[in-house]
């Protein structure tokens, strides 16, 4: 098509005729004073960092949109047993792509352990708060990466204010996987040049040369994040490519930015999709890199529109996904609540009998790996824990619940109840 919006360097190399630099600057130009053109007034070697609205970019954001509508809906018709075990599995996927990224060797288990010690942290915080006490989680591997991941989920991690923020967040994201010669050894990041080495040992990408343009940069990105001139969806793209460009870190830049990119798009998009970043970045790696390399084409004039329109791109795969996923689920938890009512009838249980057997059900048909306790029980029936108690014999004496522990009292479904084919593995 005739009027397809094309990359500056692309009309620069199908331009043949003695005038295509001058047709260039000309072009670039035009694209950064037009009326529709959000500019971020920040200015790097490649010029100033800005955003053009062609019709393929508005369609974009309209598509992701609309997708994550989709997505949110279905979210919201989720039981809250359910969600939990979901935001586990997920922050778990998430932390193991990441890693895989930045070629940080992890396990499934680890990081398993991981998540359920930030979950029962953040259980345990009030309790902390009464009785302080060296903090038993902290030395788990990838549990604070973890915590912040969890703090995604119910608004508990800021946007960061300060540069000293942003350094407390990569702390947390790298934890003890940063090799000593690459602890930032500047007032808050690093105090010498940082390179990207590519295939060959090729240098790809060369960050800020000193503390004070790290400094500079990372201030005007805490500003972009927090922009009220320019669309969330638009603002966060360009947030992440500045953060990776000026490359604060000799090492973490990658996992840090990333958790940046989710956290800046927590207002803007569903808890699922923000939770998947990072695994549709690992499987779509090569044009995630390219769209970095892109940007840096000095050719194209710090324009940042395409690499907007790749991360759109990578998002609306994830959505895509999401929603066949969780339309899945969602039939599953119809055959679930199905079995659990002839159950409930069977056994002429109480209604809050019911309740916490479905609980239960959802705990061992979709992958939760906590059995619960009585105080849990007590919280999700709104009763007093000797209350929940009455209910949990009377699961007991039906032979549907067992004991895992009895200080504190934990139980589970007992398995031999429950068997539903075709459920959807979270």
């Amino acid at each position: 098509m005739g009027d397809t919006y094309r990359r500056l360097s692309t009309l620069f190399h199908m331009d043949a005729s003695a005038e295509a630099k001058t047709k260039l600057e000309h072009a670039a130009r035009e694209r950064l004073e037009s009326d529709s053109t959000f500019r971020t007034g920040i200015t790097t070697r490649l010029g100033e960092l800005f955003v053009a609205m062609p019709r393929e970019l508005t369609v974009r954001i309209n598509d992701v949109l609309v997708q994550d509508r989709k997505v949110a809906l279905l979210w919201d018709r989720l039981p809250q047993i359910m969600k939990r075990n979901y935001i586990d599995r997920a922050i778990g996927d998430e932390i193991l792509s990441t890693n895989e990224i930045e070629g940080v060797h992890s396990t499934r288990r680890e990081v398993e352990l991981a998540v359920a010690a930030a979950q029962e942290r953040e259980d345990d915080a009030v309790t902390a708060a009464k009785s302080p006490r060296r903090d038993p989680y902290r030395t788990l591997r990838f549990s604070e990466f973890a915590k912040l991941y969890l703090g995604l989920t119910d608004d508990q991690v800021e946007l960061p204010h300060s540069l000293k923020d942003l350094r407390r967040i990569y702390d947390d994201v790298v934890g003890e996987e940063i090799a000593a010669e690459d602890v930032p050894d500047g007032r808050l990041f690093r105090a010498k040049g940082g390179q990207i080495i590519g295939n060959g040992a090729r240098v790809v990408h060369t960050g800020a040369h000193s503390q004070e343009r790290i400094e500079t940069l990372l201030e005007q990105m805490l500003g972009l994040m927090r922009s009220e001139t320019m669309p969330t969806l638009l603002a966060a793209a360009a947030a992440h490519f500045l953060f990776e460009y000026t490359h604060p870190f000799y090492d973490g830049n990658g996992r840090t930015g990333r958790f940046l990119f989710a956290l800046n798009l927590r207002s803007a998009l569903a808890t699922p999709t923000i939770l998947s970043l990072s695994r549709v970045i690992a499987h779509n790696r090569p044009q995630y890199y390219r769209a970095f390399t892109q940007v840096e084409d000095a050719l194209n004039h710090g324009e940042l529109t395409f690499f907007v329109m790749t991360l759109l791109d990578l998002i609306m795969e994830s959505q895509h996904d999401l929603v066949e996923y969780l339309t899945q689920l969602m039939n599953g938890v119809k055959g679930l609540r199905r079995r659990c009512d002839q159950l409930t009838d069977m056994h002429a249980l109480s209604s809050h009998a019911g309740e916490v057997l479905f609980a239960l059900m959802q705990e061992q048909e979709f992958g939760g790996w906590r059995s619960m306790t009585l105080d849990e029980a007590a919280r999700h029936l709104g009763l007093s824990k000797q209350s929940a108690r009455k209910v949990v014999k009377e699961l007991e004496e039906a032979g549907l619940v067992e004991y895992t522990k009895r200080r504190p009292l934990m139980f589970r479904c007992s398995g031999d109840g429950v068997n539903l084919e075709g459920m959807p593995e979270i």
